[in-house]
């Protein structure tokens, strides 16, 4: 239900004034009525379209739209307290909480629960940060935010499906914030950090899709040559006088392709067929 007081100006109840709580807030503030409840949470500095306040609402009705940005752990809580308040409207759930997490929410709030995830740092591009969503009300939620510049990808799956899609992302983009750590103290121990940018700049060249693609292509052809590089890559980081972690992992990997012999190069679907049937191999 729209604020009475302004015709068509929606009003969202955000939960969680962290980080991206307060980026969305701040970014929804000229297009709606904006409430962020957080416990925690101090004065809203810079933003004085917005009421701040420590706890829930005692009510919902009054409010089109409650997303939740808490920390994972605290997000079904949250939903168990907005299912004790009157009011129907959507509850959006932005946490990084597993696919488990969002179908227990979804079977306690029923249809009007909506999984989603951003794929990205609203931090550093705001509202046009992309997001996925799944659930039934999931086009209803991006049919009211769109209008505000925030860019939606509806899913045709039930609540799980959207965090899904998060945790395969953070797969891989956790475990390359964990490479770059690793790479820049081995570079830091030997002197090379300045020469990382002149290692590494033909990378701003290429899509990062079509590197994933072309590394995956090749793996089941080439990880033998490439185990070695690896081994000598950690080699060159212990004889620095640090402990590989990434590597070691990258290194089991590699020996377990090479494992089961040479593998195809044609085509990507290929070579993940043939890495499946390996794995199903149980191949070490």
């Amino acid at each position: 239900m729209a604020d009475s007081n302004s015709p068509g100006k929606p009003a969202i109840l955000i939960m969680g004034f962290g980080a991206a709580g307060q980026a969305y807030a701040r970014g929804f503030a000229p297009y709606a009525h904006v409430t962020a409840s957080d416990p925690y949470a101090g004065a809203a500095a810079g933003c004085t379209e917005l009421t701040l306040c420590k706890e829930m609402p005692e009510t919902l009705e009054s409010f089109d739209l409650v997303i939740i940005l808490s920390p994972a752990a605290v997000g079904f809580s949250i939903c168990e307290e907005v299912a004790k308040r009157a009011g129907t409207c959507p509850v959006l759930d932005l946490t990084s909480a597993a696919p488990d997490a969002m179908q227990r929410a979804a079977n306690l709030l029923g249809p009007r629960f909506v999984d989603g995830t951003v794929l990205g740092a609203v931090g550093l591009t705001g509202l046009g940060t992309p997001m996925v969503f799944s659930g039934p009300k999931a086009a209803d939620v991006a049919s009211l935010l769109t209008p505000f510049g925030c860019k939606i990808t509806c899913l045709d799956g039930p609540p799980g499906a959207a965090s899904t899609l998060k945790l395969l992302r953070s797969l891989f983009m956790k475990g390359l914030e964990a490479l770059v750590v690793e790479t820049n103290l081995t570079a830091e121990a030997l002197g090379q950090s300045s020469g990382l940018e002149l290692a590494l700049g033909d990378l701003a060249e290429v899509k990062v899709t079509d590197l994933m693609t072309e590394m995956l292509r090749t793996h089941p052809r080439h990880a033998e040559r490439r185990m070695h590089e690896v081994e000598a890559a950690t080699a060159l980081m212990q004889g620095a006088g640090l402990t590989p972690v990434m590597s070691q992992a990258t290194l089991c990997v590699f020996s377990r392709t090479a494992a089961g012999g040479k593998g195809p190069d044609a085509s990507v679907q290929q070579a993940l067929d043939w890495l499946v049937s390996q794995n199903a191999k149980g191949i070490e």
